[in-house]
């Protein structure tokens, strides 16, 4: 019997059940809720694994990205800058990714032998207003994106903030993704 090539593990684009795609809106929109209330100890503790290591090694320490995370807050409070809403879409695409062998399988023989992650792009807006000396407040819209990652079929979601993401970041930590993926653009419209 032939096993599954490793080009047959393609993580390809997938449709949903619009429940999976709601709950995965939904926790962005939870997420967005506790960034709302510069809870950003909540956006660490939610952030997908993989990601939370390759950022915790880039700042020399999880407990440094925490630090750093924590001190958002008030260096936004300091330079007069406040998030005044996060609304999170409807799912934009979703992808397998992140194969692994399921529990009991020796040998991969086919997809049936193996469990994927789910990964949503979920579009977001969120309204910042900031504030500058002798002028009146001024307030944009920022259209950007978060990437919710699922390895329990959607009971649970850990997420990869798009705001500063590049394709080829989000490629390396899924290889699977396809090499022409167009992730959502990101955009600030002055209000």
């Amino acid at each position: 019997m032939a096993t599954l090539q490793a080009q047959e593990l393609v993580g390809g684009e997938i449709s949903l059940p619009e429940a999976t795609k709601e709950a995965a809106m939904e926790a962005t929109q939870a997420l967005g809720n506790e960034v709302l209330k510069s809870n950003f100890s909540y956006a660490v503790d939610k952030m997908y694994p993989r990601w939370l290591q390759r950022q915790a090694k880039r700042m020399g320490s999880e407990q440094r990205l925490r630090a750093a995370l924590q001190q958002v807050g008030s260096q936004m409070e300091e330079a007069g800058i406040t998030i005044d809403s996060f609304v999170a879409k409807p799912v934009y695409k979703v992808f397998h990714v992140h194969p692994k062998k399921k529990q009991g399988v020796r040998q991969i023989r086919s997809g049936d032998d193996v469990d994927y992650e789910i990964l949503a792009i979920v579009p977001t807006e969120m309204k910042m207003s900031f504030y500058s000396q002798d002028q009146p407040k001024r307030s944009f819209l920022r259209q950007s994106f978060q990437i919710a990652i699922s390895g329990d079929g959607g009971l649970s979601w850990t997420f990869i903030d798009g705001a500063t993401l590049k394709k080829q970041d989000l490629r390396s930590v899924f290889p699977l993704l396809p090499q022409q993926l167009v992730l959502p653009e990101k955009v600030d419209t002055a209000l």
